[in-house]
């Protein structure tokens, strides 16, 4: 049960919090080093931050 107290923005931080807790979990029983988790972390802020740029137009 959800408290009621709690606004949307807390709800979405502790849902964000769980989902990379369990993913962090899961790829530390897989053998990822921490050094590897950083690197795949920054690998995936990399594509975020990629995605994110406007699209260039190939109109011509």
């Amino acid at each position: 049960m959800v408290a009621s107290n709690q606004t949307p923005d807390s709800l979405l931080q502790n849902r964000n919090r769980a989902v990379a807790k369990s993913f962090y979990r899961q790829l530390r029983s897989e053998g990822f080093s921490h050094e590897q988790i950083i690197q795949l972390s920054t690998t995936l802020l990399d594509l975020v931050t990629e995605d994110m740029k406007p699209r260039a137009s190939t109109e011509a």
